[in-house]
């Protein structure tokens, strides 16, 4: 069952990750985000967190 919801995007994701839903990106936004490879040997975290922090700060409401 499918449904749509007007939401933040802080809150869209959160509901997404507690209720295991599918989330679904516009190309052009993970095109700016860019990829991580499941298998890369070393994550830098804070590294990580700091470049998603950064696309988090750039997404507006038109962008889901």
């Amino acid at each position: 069952d499918e449904r749509k919801i007007d939401a933040r995007p802080s809150d869209a994701i959160a509901l997404a990750v507690r209720s295991n839903a599918p989330m679904f990106v516009e190309d052009d936004i993970m095109n700016r985000l860019g990829t991580v490879s499941a298998h890369a040997e070393e994550v830098d975290d804070e590294q990580e967190f700091e470049k998603f922090d950064e696309f988090v700060h750039t997404l507006s409401p038109d962008d889901f």
